[in-house]
C-alpha cells in the first residue's frame, strides 16, 4: 500500500482518519492536502474528513475534486464553532486512528505513519496512548514578524519542546492524535469553550487525569502556516485565550496551574496598567492597531516591547473578563461572531445601481465573505446583477427616494452626511470605494478596496465631461469640492489598510492622501466566460438577417465623458466595412446614439448569456479610456479575443502587447482607426495564449489575497 488512500481503495477501511475544522479555509486547504498526498510509500491507508464549518466557500467542491486521497467534506448547516465541527469529525472517522490536524498545517510526508506507529506500540504493550504534535509558525517577513512574531513563534515552540512529560498535556493542539478506544473513554471536546482556544487544553488534561502518557513522536511535528500576522491579532487571541484560560480553571480545578501575575517589577506594573485601561476586546484592539501602525517606524526592541506589552496586557484583561463572564461568549466585548470567536466580517460599497466592473468585483468580495451583510448607499435590482438578490443588504434612508435610487448623481449634496450615518456593526469592513463607501463609520477596522480616489474631487474634467460653465453639476461641485476633500481625507485617514485595484490608482492614492497602498488586481469574473449564451434580439438585420452573425468589433463601457466612446464611433465611422456594437448605459447615451453611423449599434440592459454571446463573437474589444483598471480586457480575454486599447492607466497592467492586444498613444479617432488595422494585420492571434493571460487575474488569486489582508486585521 502507497503512502495514501485513493478513491480505489473505498472498500478498504483506513487504519487512520485525518480530521480537519475548517471555517473559511478554501485557500489553505490545497497546501494541507498537498502534504497528506506526499505521504511517504508505506504509509497505513488513512482517510481524511474536512468538516466545513457551516460557510460553503467552495471548500466542499474542493475535497470532492480530491483525486489522490479518500477525501470527504462535512458541510455543517451552521457556523457553529470549531469544537463542534471538531466533534463531528471524529464521530464520522471510519478509521481506528483518530489525528486532529488544523487546516493551515503542512504536514511532513512520515505524519499519518508516525502517529499510527506510536499507537501500534502502545497497543503491542497494551496501554493506551496520546501523540501530541507541534506546530512551529511560518511568518512571512513583516514588521510584526521581526519585532515580535518571529521570536514568540521560536520560544514558544522550545518550551513546548522541552516540556516534561507531566507537562505535555499543556501543548495539546493542532496537531495531535488518540485512538478509537480513548475517544470513547474520554468523550468528545467540551462545547462549553466557545471562544477562542483551551478547548485543546482542556482535552489534554482530561487525558493526563485519565493515565494516559502523552507522548512526543519524530516525525509528527507539522509548519503552520496561519499564525496571526499583526499584534492586533495575536493580541485579540491572547484576549480570548485569557477568558478561555479562567473558564478552564473554573472546571478543572485540580489542575496545576499557577497563578497569572504579571509580576512587580516595572514591568508587571506596566502590564496590569495597560491590562486595568483596556478591560474590553474593543478597547485592545484598537491599541494593538495604534501598534501595528509603529512597528515599522520605531527600532526593532522597542517594537517588540510595544508588542508584548499589548500582547500581555490581553491575556490579563481576558483572565479577567473570562471570571466576570462564565459563559466563555465568544470576544466577551463583541469583539466577535455569536457563538464562534471569528470576526465578523462586512462589505461596503457605494451604491449597487448598475453593471459594472466595480459591482462585479463586490461579488467576487461576497464569495470571499458568504455571510457578510452589504451596506450601501443605494440598491436598485433591477439595474444591477440579479445575484445581488440572494444577499442581506442593508441601505440608506435615501434609498426610499426613487428618482435618486436610480440616479445617485443627483444626490451629491447629500452623499456625504449619508455615509457618514452609514454605521456598520463589525469586526472588519471591506470597503469597495471610488468615494463614498471607504467613509462608513465602523467600530471595527477598515479595508479600503479603492477603484479611484473620487474622480469628481480629484480628476474633475474626467467627471464633468463638456459641461458648460453654468451646468448645475459644475455648479455644485465648485461649491462642495472643498468641504468634500477635508471630508474625503479624513475618511481614508481612519482606514486600518488601503489596497489599490491598479498601479496607476496606487499612485493616485500615494499622491491624494499620503498613504503606501498595496496593489491587489481585480479578478475577472468567472460567469463572463463560463454559461449559456444567448444572440442579442436587437442585432437582427445588423449583423444578419437574424443577428447572429458576429465578427463586430466591441465597446463594453459606461457612457460617460472620459470613456471616449465617441472617438471610436467616429474611428468606425472611417470603416463602414466594419461593425462596432458598444454595450452600456450612461448620460451619454443620447448623444452618442445620435451621432452613431449604420455600422454601430449602441445596446443596453443585456443579460450575462447575452454578454457572453457578445463577448465570444466579436473580433476584437476597443478599450479606448483612462481606466484606473479596466475589467474588460480580462473579460474578453476569458474568450480569447484580444484587445485594442489605449496605452495608459490600468490597460497597462493588464495588457501585454503582441500576447493579448495592440496599443494605441493617442486619444483621437484616427489612431484607434490605425490600432484597429494594425490588431488585424498582427493575427491570427492565438486565443489559448490570450485566454491563458487572463487567467493569472484569477478570481481565486484575489480571494485569497483580499481573505490574507482581512486576517491579518481580525
Amino acid at each position: 500500500m502507497t503512502g495514501r488512500t485513493t478513491p480505489s481503495d473505498a472498500a478498504t477501511k483506513p487504519v487512520a482518519s485525518v480530521i480537519v475544522p475548517s471555517f473559511r479555509g478554501a485557500a489553505r486547504l490545497p497546501a494541507l492536502l498537498d502534504s497528506l498526498a506526499a505521504q511517504e510509500p508505506g504509509t497505513p491507508p488513512f482517510e481524511v474528513i474536512v468538516v466545513v464549518d457551516g460557510v460553503d466557500d467552495g471548500s466542499p467542491a474542493l475535497v470532492a475534486a480530491e483525486t489522490r486521497l479518500d477525501a470527504r467534506a462535512i458541510l455543517l448547516p451552521a457556523n457553529l464553532g470549531r469544537v463542534t465541527a471538531l466533534n463531528t469529525g471524529f464521530e464520522a472517522a471510519r478509521g481506528d486512528v483518530l489525528i486532529r490536524c488544523d487546516d493551515d498545517l503542512v504536514v511532513p510526508a512520515s505524519f499519518v505513519a508516525a502517529h499510527v506507529a506510536a499507537h501500534e506500540e502502545a497497543r503491542a504493550h497494551g496501554r493506551s496512548a496520546a501523540v501530541a504534535g507541534l506546530t512551529r509558525d511560518v511568518h512571512e517577513d513583516s514588521a510584526y514578524a521581526r519585532a515580535y512574531g518571529a521570536d514568540a513563534a521560536r520560544s514558544s515552540f522550545a518550551r513546548a519542546a522541552g516540556a516534561s512529560p507531566e507537562d505535555r498535556w499543556r501543548a495539546w493542539a493542532a496537531n495531535c492524535s488518540i485512538d478509537r478506544a480513548t475517544w470513547e473513554r474520554i468523550g468528545p471536546y467540551d462545547t462549553a469553550y466557545r471562544a477562542y482556544g483551551w478547548e485543546d487544553v482542556d482535552y489534554g488534561w482530561r487525558l493526563h487525569a485519565a493515565g494516559i502518557p502523552l507522548a512526543r513522536v519524530p516525525g509528527t511535528d507539522a509548519e503552520h502556516h496561519g499564525p496571526a500576522r499583526s499584534v492586533r491579532a495575536r493580541t485579540m487571541k491572547a484576549f480570548d485565550s485569557g477568558a478561555a484560560r479562567a473558564l478552564f480553571v473554573r472546571r478543572h480545578p485540580e489542575a496545576p496551574m499557577a497563578a497569572l501575575r504579571p509580576g512587580g517589577g516595572p514591568w508587571g506594573l506596566a502590564v496590569r496598567a495597560t491590562a486595568a485601561l483596556h478591560p474590553s476586546a474593543r478597547a485592545l484592539a484598537r491599541t494593538a492597531g495604534l501598534v501595528d501602525r509603529v512597528l515599522g517606524a520605531v527600532p526593532v526592541p522597542v517594537g517588540r516591547k510595544l508588542a508584548a506589552l499589548a500582547v500581555e496586557s490581553g491575556v490579563v484583561s481576558g483572565v479577567r473578563a473570562g471570571e466576570r463572564d462564565t459563559a466563555n461568549r465568544p470576544g466577551l466585548s463583541d469583539e466577535h461572531d455569536g457563538g464562534t470567536g471569528r470576526p465578523r466580517i462586512a462589505i461596503a460599497h457605494d451604491y449597487l445601481t448598475q453593471r459594472g466592473g466595480a459591482e462585479r468585483l463586490v461579488l467576487s468580495i461576497c464569495r470571499a465573505f458568504p455571510e457578510a451583510e452589504i451596506h450601501t448607499l443605494f440598491y436598485e435590482p433591477d439595474q444591477t446583477y440579479p445575484e445581488y438578490a440572494d444577499r442581506v443588504i442593508r441601505t440608506s434612508p435615501l434609498n426610499r427616494i426613487g428618482p435618486l435610487r436610480r440616479d445617485p448623481r443627483l444626490a451629491l449634496p447629500l452623499l456625504a452626511p449619508a455615509a457618514s450615518r452609514m454605521r456598520i456593526d463589525a469586526d472588519v469592513v471591506v470597503a469597495s470605494s471610488s468615494g463614498w463607501a471607504h467613509a462608513f463609520p465602523t467600530r471595527g477596522r477598515t479595508v479600503v478596496y479603492c477603484h479611484s480616489p473620487a474622480r469628481w474631487l480629484y480628476l474633475p474634467a474626467d467627471y464633468l465631461g463638456t459641461a458648460g460653465r453654468w451646468d448645475p453639476k459644475r455648479l455644485a461641485l465648485a461649491a462642495l469640492t472643498a468641504p468634500l476633500m477635508r471630508w474625503d481625507r479624513r475618511a481614508a485617514g481612519r482606514a486600518a489598510r488601503y489596497l489599490a485595484n491598479s498601479t496607476v490608482v496606487r499612485e493616485r492614492i500615494r499622491r491624494v492622501y499620503g498613504i503606501e497602498a498595496k496593489t491587489l488586481f481585480p479578478p475577472f469574473s468567472p460567469d463572463v466566460a463560463d454559461g449559456p449564451q444567448e444572440p442579442i434580439a436587437q442585432l437582427a438585420g445588423w449583423a444578419g438577417a437574424d443577428g447572429t452573425e458576429g465578427g463586430h468589433h466591441l465597446v463594453v463601457s459606461r457612457l460617460q465623458p472620459y470613456k471616449n466612446v465617441d472617438l471610436v464611433i467616429e474611428a468606425f465611422r472611417s470603416m463602414p466595412e466594419r461593425r462596432l456594437l458598444v454595450i452600456g448605459k450612461g448620460p451619454e447615451g443620447e448623444r452618442l446614439r445620435a451621432l452613431a453611423p449604420d455600422n454601430v449599434r449602441l445596446v443596453e440592459g443585456l443579460s450575462d448569456a447575452q454578454m457572453r454571446w457578445a463577448y465570444a463573437h466579436a473580433r476584437a474589444l476597443v478599450a479606448a479610456s483612462h481606466e484606473d483598471f479596466g475589467l474588460t480586457p480580462l473579460e474578453a480575454g476569458a474568450h480569447g479575443v484580444p484587445v485594442v486599447a489605449l496605452r495608459a492607466g490600468g490597460y497597462l497592467d493588464t495588457i501585454r502587447e503582441g500576447v493579448n492586444g495592440v496599443f494605441f498613444e493617442e486619444e483621437t479617432a484616427e489612431a484607434i482607426r490605425a490600432a484597429v488595422v494594425e490588431l488585424e494585420a498582427r493575427g491570427p492571434w492565438d486565443r489559448a495564449a490570450i485566454r491563458e493571460r487572463a487567467g493569472t487575474f484569477s478570481e481565486e488569486r484575489f480571494i485569497a489575497a483580499l481573505r490574507e489582508v482581512v486576517d491579518d486585521l481580525a
